[in-house]
């Protein structure tokens, strides 16, 4: 997984904005090829992994682990009442085998659902991308039929919006950044004052000028004055 700092700028307000502003199939194209970002293990784990292996060959054996990257899980099933038998493939071998164990642990992650369900009661006036995804703006509002908006009524989201604000989009990380833009949108003005920049990368060619909130400056300081 790609975790360096420059590499984790990709979580940052500024990604996020840049992100947005690009056409959709480019972002398409972009949420593809970004999962080494999220999808993956970090290299501390790896390093971690590999001295324990090493640890266990020490004192002359090998250790009772095997390592198997390339093969999936295609079927498992119960044998007796303590037994879980896997039927394995190799994807690059293209051979299968049978492996018996006493546990499994299904490290497959989430899977995201699309919003139709809960939001089928607003179907007619929510406008689409040509995915017939939901748009969402740059202040995570659904867009919707003017017909609504002119009301003055709005649908907020959060980590339903990738396809329009990124990978960084389902992160805890921007979860304070994603709510203080909402309710700053809501209020109609900066009840929780937003920098700027936040990333030292500049993801497009138009670079805005670095503000610090006045809220997070440090206070200017008075010089000691020797009086001696």
């Amino acid at each position: 997984m790609e975790y360096s700092k420059l590499g984790l700028e990709h979580f940052t307000p500024d990604y996020t904005r840049y992100f947005h502003s690009l056409p959709e199939s480019t972002r398409d194209r972009l949420t593809t090829a970004q999962w080494q970002l999220h999808k993956g293990i970090d290299t501390t784990t790896l390093a971690a992994i590999h001295d324990e292996l090493y640890r266990r060959t020490l004192g002359g054996g090998w250790p009772d682990t095997v390592l198997t990257p390339g093969v999936r899980v295609r079927t498992a099933g119960r044998i007796a009442t303590t037994k879980i038998e896997l039927h394995l493939e190799h994807l690059q071998q293209d051979t299968r085998t049978r492996l018996t164990t006493d546990a499994v642990v299904l490290a497959t992650g989430h899977r995201e659902r699309t919003l139709d369900r809960i939001l089928a009661g607003l179907d007619p006036y929510i406008r689409r991308d040509n995915s017939e995804r939901p748009r969402v703006d740059e202040h995570f509002r659904l867009v919707l039929d003017p017909s609504i908006t002119a009301t003055g009524c709005n649908v907020y989201v959060q980590n339903a919006e990738r396809h329009t604000h990124g990978v960084g989009a389902p992160d805890l990380g921007l979860a304070a950044w994603r709510a203080a833009t909402i309710l700053n949108t809501l209020t109609g003005k900066e009840t929780y004052p937003l920098p700027t920049r936040t990333a030292f990368t500049t993801f497009g060619l138009e670079q805005p000028q670095p503000r610090v909130p006045a809220a997070r400056q440090a206070p200017t300081l008075t010089p000691l004055v020797d009086r001696r």
